[in-house]
């Protein structure tokens, strides 16, 4: 007999905005300026950088919580045709985009024939003072076979757009969950154990095994690679997935937290780089800290269905609904559109609802135009006896800063 869906909780979705917000506001108002000059003038600047990591933290708060409920193999296959295909799309979207835009912006010509706009390089030097960099053809094979971190550190291909990161960390975690899910040996026990080593061994590895100005290029581009430096966000949510199911004592999630916070600050912030004087670390720290405490009251605590936020529970989660879609696109497309916004004269606190509003349509054009479309298509061929699980909650995959 088929089970009733777990009622919608407006907590996790005004979380996932707010931590989105947070990741879309940052990108626009900091870390474009930071890659490109021009773009400043804006009437704030969000430096504080932790929206992805509690988007991730929330991510692997639901994987168990789905995961529990079906076939592992099917659970994986679900995530993968919810995320790749707009990936993909978007990808190619950014790729063109970004081609015009870099030899536009660039003071440069195109050149001739389609395939000279596409791949071709274009002749001469750039006259624009700060010119963007144009992707190559082995950047848009790097990024849609989401291995742009094993390039980077030898300027072979470079990413697309920043933000994209996060896919092959989360479908690596993703594909671990499953693996690990039906073991018989994975006691509590050793699963509580793992979780641990999730945050100390990486943590080990980047500030003891290879001290900071030690690591050689092959070594940082493993430990980058394989996402070792965001592992501590998955265990974060796991560990308080345990402790509101009352499987995990409420001090010793606490020390999961603490663990994390610390490991987030090490991580982003290493003690050996030069900061522009903790403008970004403390705001980023506390931050996500702030944050993953409110995730724990979300994952234990009753509904937040407040007065004031019932009356904006359809927006808020209309929002968290195309939470995906929104980062996919939010980033290095809102750069270009804020270029030509301020080539076009608008001043700062005109580009930045523009771009933000711009960011918000484009995120639900990938969600309604290929997320969901795709994902129905490739999941709606199930057997009778293995009906598709429906998540509790949307899962966001992806992030940001």
């Amino acid at each position: 007999m088929p089970t009733s869906p777990t009622p919608r909780r407006i907590s996790w979705d005004l979380l996932r905005v707010v931590a989105v917000a947070a990741v879309v506001l940052g990108h626009i108002t900091h870390q474009g300026a930071l890659l490109h000059p021009e773009l400043t003038g804006y009437p704030v600047r969000v430096t504080a950088q932790f929206g992805a990591a509690i988007l991730l933290v929330i991510s692997a708060f639901f994987v168990c919580a789905s995961l529990r409920k079906g076939n592992p193999r099917r659970w994986l296959w679900n995530r993968v045709a919810r995320l790749v295909p707009a990936y993909l799309v978007a990808v190619l979207v950014t790729y063109l985009v970004t081609r015009w835009a870099a030899v536009s912006f660039s003071g440069l010509s195109y050149p001739p024939g389609v395939t000279g706009f596409l791949f071709g390089v274009p002749p001469g030097p750039p006259t624009d003072p700060s010119p963007w960099y144009i992707p190559t053809w082995l950047d848009l094979v790097a990024n849609l076979g989401m291995v742009q971190e094993w390039g980077i550190r030898t300027e072979t291909f470079y990413y697309l757009d920043g933000s994209y990161w996060t896919l092959p960390v989360q479908l690596m975690a993703f594909t671990g969950a499953a693996l690990l899910w039906p073991r018989p040996w994975r006691t509590h026990r050793l699963t509580v154990a793992l979780l641990w080593a999730l945050i100390l061994v990486p943590l080990a590895l980047r500030f003891a095994v290879f001290p900071p100005g030690t690591a050689s290029p092959v070594v940082e581009t493993f430990y980058y690679g394989l996402g070792l430096h965001r592992l501590h966000v998955f265990a974060a949510g796991v560990a308080i997935w345990l402790w509101a199911q009352r499987r995990l004592k409420t001090w010793h999630v606490a020390l999961f937290a603490a663990a994390a916070v610390a490991a987030q600050d090490l991580q982003v912030f290493p003690f050996h780089v030069a900061l522009p004087q903790d403008a970004e670390r403390w705001p980023s720290t506390i931050g996500f800290a702030v944050l993953l405490l409110l995730v724990c009251l979300a994952a234990r605590g009753p509904d937040w269905r407040l007065p004031g936020l019932a009356r904006i529970a359809p927006a808020v989660t209309w929002l968290a609904g195309i939470s995906y879609g929104l980062y996919l696109v939010h980033q290095e497309l809102g750069y270009v559109l804020a270029r030509a916004l301020l080539d076009a004269g608008l001043p700062g606190w005109l580009r930045l609802p523009v771009v933000a509003g711009a960011a918000v349509l484009a995120g639900w054009a990938v969600t309604a135009g290929v997320e969901r479309p795709a994902h129905r298509w490739l999941t709606r061929r199930r057997k009778p006896e293995e009906p598709q699980v429906k998540d509790a909650e949307p899962v966001f995959v992806g992030g940001g800063s």
